[in-house]
């Protein structure tokens, strides 16, 4: 009887050609799940450095019971510049006023435009707002909370507020003030 079978040369070429194209399979896989974890942490890096270099500190405030105007002094203390929106549309500049026991009274935009539709106007921002904050600057931004969501009128005399604004996704500022 005569066997037929593999001679051990053409076993041989068999195993090497499954091996080499094992090994490149993997080497692709391996490159291309290196390039997506390297893609991804260096734009973490980058928003990261971003956020650490934008800051905004919030100085001074001061609220006028009779016009409900509230006045807010900020200062850029980061080395990137900021947004400070009026506009409905992203990105926005983003305000949420606390009580002194921290039960949130309002959050709105400054836009005025009627984001939720319970039938209030969000804060107005009229002026400070729409322009970059620039590098070491001052600005005074002057909202009107008349019939808006955030109208604090109704808040006792000499009741502190706590702030927090969320500078379009890039810093925020927090602080108090006294009604």
């Amino acid at each position: 009887m005569s066997r037929k079978g593999l001679t051990p040369v053409v076993a041989m070429i068999l195993l090497l050609m499954m091996t080499v194209a094992a090994a490149g399979a993997s080497f692709y896989w391996l490159v291309r799940i290196q390039g997506e974890l390297q893609g991804g942490t260096q734009q973490f890096q980058e928003q990261t450095f971003e956020r650490m270099t934008s800051n905004i500190a919030f100085q001074d405030s001061s609220y006028n019971r009779t016009s409900e105007v509230l006045t807010l002094a900020l200062l850029n203390t980061g080395t990137t510049k900021i947004p400070i929106s009026n506009s409905g549309t992203n990105p926005k500049t983003l305000w949420t006023l606390l009580d002194s026991e921290q039960d949130i009274l309002c959050s709105s935009d400054w836009s005025k435009l009627d984001s939720d539709s319970d039938g209030t106007n969000d804060t107005e921002c009229t002026s400070g707002c729409g322009t970059d904050l620039a590098l070491k600057e001052l600005r005074l931004v002057t909202l009107n909370l008349t019939n808006s969501e955030c109208d604090i009128s109704s808040q006792a005399n000499d009741t502190l507020i706590f702030a927090k604004i969320t500078f379009s996704g890039k810093t925020t500022a927090a602080g108090t003030f006294r009604i």
